[in-house]
């Protein structure tokens, strides 16, 4: 049974999908910005800041399905610019601490609204 996760404290998707969908004891959560909860736009921030508000966001989302960031399985990562790795790589470690789940980074010319992060992730949920 699928179950579209009601994110009342995101704003609301700009496209035809859903932001989180929980199948099969997995949750599938879509590709996050660095637009924060009030919906405001972070495109000129620096990097550390983006990559907080994007992770803030899967917290949050994670903590709405009864999930949280050491049960996701799975995270894919496209950044701007491959010289962001190292920074992305030393962010990541400390968000994630002990948890590595899989993952891949995929450097990409440019992401929408001119933001250097984008992330999307599946994870576990308990019931």
């Amino acid at each position: 049974m699928m179950q579209i996760i009601n994110n009342n404290f995101l704003p609301k998707a700009n496209g035809h999908y859903s932001t989180a969908i929980v199948s099969n004891n997995n949750l599938y959560i879509s590709g996050q910005l660095p637009i924060d909860t009030n919906g405001n736009h972070h495109h000129l921030a620096a990097f550390e800041q983006q990559f907080k508000i994007v992770f803030d966001n899967l917290s949050l989302i994670l903590e709405q399905s009864h999930s949280s960031l050491n049960q996701v399985v799975k995270i894919t990562a496209y950044i701007t610019d491959v010289q962001l790795w190292p920074l992305f790589n030393s962010l990541y470690a400390q968000y994630m601490g002990e948890h590595k789940p899989v993952r891949t980074v995929v450097p990409v010319p440019e992401l929408h609204y001119g933001y250097q992060l984008e992330v999307d992730l599946i994870a576990e949920v308990t019931i």
